[in-house]
């Protein structure tokens, strides 16, 4: 990748970070102005061909841009199915909703008897 590409996609990631840090400090006043921030940053990202982190991208709604709040912007919620357990993210702005599998529970790990054993 030519220097002058390396350039432009390390500001871009900069600018993104920064739009994502504001989006996140500004929502409990103003949550309009955290969702245009979302919207720049993610036009940001696409323009730049950036990749955000899929943790990055799970915490702002696909649809209207709102940061995902749980208990203020967003419900979270466990499900049993067929399939398996997920998680049931929804947008309480929009009603957008979001599911992503959960990793099945493995015997013999976690805090369930004495240590050791």
């Amino acid at each position: 990748m030519p220097a002058r590409d390396r350039r432009l996609r390390d500001l871009a990631r900069e600018r993104v970070s920064i739009l994502l840090k504001l989006a996140d400090e500004v929502l409990k006043m103003d949550e309009a102005l955290a969702r245009r921030y979302v919207e720049l940053a993610f036009r940001i990202s696409a323009k730049a061909r950036l990749r955000l982190p899929r943790r990055v991208k799970r915490r702002y709604c696909r649809r209207c841009k709102t940061p995902l709040v749980p208990g203020f912007t967003a419900r979270v919620r466990v499900k049993k199915g067929c399939g398996g357990r997920r998680l049931v993210v929804t947008c309480l702005r929009c009603g957008f909703i979001r599911r992503y599998p959960l990793e099945p529970r493995r015997a013999g790990s976690g805090t369930g008897g004495p240590a050791g054993t």
